[in-house]
């Protein structure tokens, strides 16, 4: 598969889940999206852990992003580049996807603005995992360098 084709594609599949969220976020802060008629108490320890949660993830996958990718063994291969640019951005974006999706779901079920604040702090962190091709002609520049 020619890489403009995937990182394009790849494009798409970031702004659909990101503008998902994004409306679900609206719809429940305006609470024109209403899980449950009244809202409910979560334990603090769950509020701690989800907050812990959070802000491991947020750097794990980034970093897991950097590890995958620093384990290409052909690099000189594109095909091979791009397969591995492929599964490092799964990785990292299924990271932020899921933390964002729970710190959404729980503030729809108890208004707690501390799981507002981690879903913003994940949305900044989309930022970071926005696809390009740019990486992947740095890693054709740099094994044709060795």
């Amino acid at each position: 598969m020619k890489t403009r084709l995937v990182i394009q594609r790849l494009k798409y599949l970031f702004y659909f889940a990101v503008g998902l969220q994004v409306i679900l976020l609206i719809g429940v802060a305006f609470k024109w999206i209403n899980f449950m008629p009244d809202k409910t108490n979560v334990s603090l320890t769950l509020e701690r852990y989800t907050l812990l949660l959070t802000l491991i993830s947020i750097p794990g996958a980034l970093k897991i992003f950097s590890i995958i990718m620093k384990t290409n063994k052909h690099r000189e291969s594109k095909k091979e580049a791009t397969s591995q640019y492929l599964k490092a951005f799964a990785a990292r974006f299924t990271i932020l996807f899921l933390v964002s999706a729970m710190n959404i779901f729980l503030f729809a079920l108890t208004f707690n603005q501390n799981f507002l604040l981690l879903t913003l702090a994940t949305f900044t962190a989309y930022i970071f995992t926005y696809p390009s091709d740019s990486y992947l002609k740095a890693e054709k520049e740099e094994a044709n360098t060795n």
